[in-house]
């Protein structure tokens, strides 16, 4: 999870990484690595990002995301 939130940190505009690891309520290990923005609002970057309205959020789309998880897996690889 580390390497991606570094990975994270280098080709985003992210100003920090939240992450979120959790084990006890299922048997697999289930994380959120999650980027926060210096433009987020005060209020809700020093806040958990659950705060937000997810309802209203973008949401995943391969043709526009396809580019940044490509970049993702590039820089992963070279960690690795």
């Amino acid at each position: 999870m580390t390497i991606l939130g570094d990975v994270l940190l280098e080709i985003t505009d992210a100003v920090c990484i939240n992450y979120e690891i959790l084990g006890n309520s299922e048997p697999a290990l289930h994380a959120h690595v999650i980027p926060r923005y210096a433009t987020e609002p005060k209020d809700k970057l020093q806040r958990p990002i659950w705060f937000y309205d997810w309802e209203s959020s973008p949401k995943f789309d391969l043709e526009r995301d396809l580019q940044l998880m490509s970049k993702i897996a590039e820089k992963i690889k070279s960690y690795l």
